[in-house]
């Protein structure tokens, strides 16, 4: 193989670093990324916000860049930006692999957070309201001859209270719709922990991991509201957003081979080309 050709080679196979590859799918898959996410962020601005968010948890360069890219697509295609962006904990990308992740690869997680979910509930004019309800607030359930839950709140607050984790009795939700109707609904703590139990991340110790451990009682707002989505009147895209919550975004066929087979022939066809270049021009050298 001649000079040429080796150095191209070598430029080809040279390692990009994470940032790297980042920048390189946005650029060549801008067009299909851009139907995804329609007009709420141009190619430059979803590249710094992946960029920002890799600067602030070092551990997402350790994931897939197409996981990585994923998942911001899927917070751009839903009007929502990561909390290591804006702060205001609508979404979060999270470097911790999922059921859906092959071994030895670890993938960014796509997890909505509570306020996310009622800016989607937002969306479509439908007003939510979570509370956390801990036992010194001296709030007491109560269930009307239909068994829709409201609560009683006391004449005196008690500022006192302890409202820490451990004191936590239950989430209550109350919902305006856009049509004046109202919705209503309640998780104890007893039914958080067994929906913890059963679909938290975890470890390869098989411990539980991940916001459930850090952020118990917003996780408990978010699932009750996660709940409230099949009956609400949502968007399909909010719906869908709801049901693939804590995954990976599958948006493989957006991330397709970048060079085609009639692409790569032309490459070859120049490579070659330059190769034969080279040889001629030792012929000559030797001939000389």
């Amino acid at each position: 193989m001649g000079a040429i050709a080796q150095q191209a080679q070598g430029q080809q196979l040279q390692p990009l670093n994470p940032k790297g590859k980042l920048k390189q799918l946005v650029e060549h898959s801008w067009p299909q990324i851009a139907r995804v996410i329609g007009g709420n962020l141009d190619s430059e601005a979803l590249l710094q916000m992946c960029i920002s968010s890799i600067n602030r948890t070092p551990a997402l360069a350790d994931c897939t860049p197409v996981s990585v890219l994923s998942c911001f697509m899927q917070c751009a295609a839903l009007g929502l930006r990561p909390s290591d962006v804006d702060g205001l904990g609508q979404a979060y990308i999270l470097p911790y692999g999922n059921k859906n992740y092959a071994p030895g690869e670890k993938q960014a997680t796509f997890v909505i957070g509570y306020k996310g979910m009622l800016k989607l509930l937002e969306n479509s004019g439908i007003y939510a309201q979570p509370r956390a309800v801990y036992e010194d607030d001296n709030i007491k359930l109560k269930l009307d001859e239909n068994g829709v839950p409201t609560i009683e709140c006391p004449d005196e607050v008690n500022v006192d209270a302890d409202h820490s984790e451990e004191k936590l009795k239950f989430v209550y939700l109350s919902v305006q719709l856009p049509n004046g109707g109202r919705y209503a609904d309640y998780m104890s703590k007893r039914d958080l922990l067994e929906y913890r139990e059963k679909y938290a991340p975890r470890n390869r110790s098989r411990q539980i991991t991940g916001p459930w451990v850090k952020n118990f009682v917003e996780m408990a707002k978010k699932t009750i509201i996660r709940r409230s989505f099949k009956y609400m009147p949502v968007s399909i895209e909010a719906k869908k957003a709801a049901s693939v919550d804590e995954t990976t975004p599958d948006y493989s066929d957006v991330f397709q081979p970048v060079i085609t087979s009639d692409a790569m022939d032309d490459v070859t066809a120049e490579v070659m080309e330059a190769d034969g270049e080279v040889e001629n021009a030792d012929d000559v050298k030797e001939a000389e």
